[in-house]
């Protein structure tokens, strides 16, 4: 046998054993060796054994000019071996790696169960001026415009700004359906220096949590004397002996009411105000309806002795039909100025 057919058969066995090699690890569960580290080694053993074999071998003289060297057989078995492997590298699959799933957060949503709306400034509008030291009332009105019932227990607190001598809390003066509106009042006093003011105040409820939004009061403290009147809140400066009335107010004890008519439903509202001094003062309520074909009842003015300081005055309603308005105190003398809209609902059902 000549050196020529040595070199082709052993490379053949060598590329059988390599392939079977690589059949066999692709098919057992033991874990599977690197690609490059098998062609490594099988073209290690390859090139030992084609190196023994020529070593080994004794050449033959040969005249056919086509017949390749030794080497060249050498090179060109070797070749073919490292061709298959890398072919062979090729068709075997990369380790997957594992599938990582990624944690997902979860966003926490806005807590729409308590929420305040502001609504207008009943008294007290942006920018009033006020003489340093002025006694005055602000009311807000406001909309429970989320899903909870506020009671009486839920507060309006000061935050932040200008406390203006005024409490730390007040309660809410009714109970207050989710879609409803109150009207929320708290007694202050203008600071004894001149300059813009402003003061945070925000809902509290029974927990003692906050409740969005927050609502403020703001106004403008001038020298004594040159303030003016904001219509339904405060009256002109008189002079000193002359009788002044001020914090002029209407509020209503739950202004939204869902329920049975086969009684009367009971609303009761009371008209406020302060006076410097002992006086006459003639009131008369003032009342309006969107609902078609509604006609209130009001009492006729009245005129009664009132001693110095704050007043209270209480109406009661009964209505048995389906109805919204507002009524509010207008005061005609000693003062001409009347008081805030306290509005009401009344949803009647079967």
């Amino acid at each position: 046998m000549n050196l020529r057919m040595i070199f082709i058969r052993l490379s053949l066995i060598t590329l059988a054993v390599a392939l079977g090699a690589c059949q066999s690890n692709a098919e057992t569960t033991t874990p599977t060796l690197d690609a490059k580290v098998v062609l490594t080694a099988a073209a290690e053993t390859a090139m030992v054994r084609l190196t023994q074999a020529a070593a080994q071998a004794t050449p033959s003289p040969s005249t056919a000019s086509g017949s390749p060297t030794p080497e060249l057989a050498l090179t060109s078995a070797f070749s073919t071996v490292v061709a298959q492997f890398t072919q062979q590298a090729k068709l075997t699959p990369s380790p997957q790696p594992s599938q990582t799933l990624a944690a997902s957060a979860t966003v926490g949503a806005s807590n729409l169960a308590e929420r305040a709306l502001y609504v207008a400034d009943v008294t007290i509008p942006d920018g009033t001026d006020f003489s340093p030291g002025t006694a005055f009332t602000k009311t807000w009105r406001l909309k429970n415009s989320g899903a909870s019932t506020w009671t009486t227990a839920y507060t309006l607190a000061f935050i932040s700004g200008e406390k203006m001598g005024g409490p730390d809390k007040v309660n809410l003066p009714s109970t207050v359906q989710p879609g409803a509106t109150v009207d929320i009042s708290v007694d202050l006093v203008a600071p004894s220096t001149t300059g813009t003011f402003r003061g945070y105040w925000k809902i509290i409820n029974a927990a003692g949590k906050f409740v969005d939004d927050p609502v403020y009061v703001e106004i403008d403290v001038i020298q004594a004397g040159a303030a003016t009147q904001p219509v339904g809140t405060i009256t002109a400066t008189l002079p000193s002996s002359a009788v002044t009335l001020t914090n002029v107010s209407m509020a209503v004890d739950s202004n939204s009411f869902t329920g049975a008519c086969s009684s009367a439903h009971t609303f009761t509202f009371t008209g406020r105000f302060t006076l410097n001094q002992p006086a006459s003062v003639t009131y008369k309520l003032e009342a309006g309806s969107d609902t078609p074909g509604f006609t209130f009842n009001l009492p006729a003015a009245q005129t009664n002795s009132f001693s110095a300081g704050a007043q209270a005055l209480t109406f009661t309603f009964e209505f048995s039909q389906t109805v919204s308005g507002w009524i509010s105190l207008h005061i005609t003398s000693p003062i001409d100025v009347t008081s805030n809209q306290a509005s009401f609902n009344l949803t009647c059902q079967p």
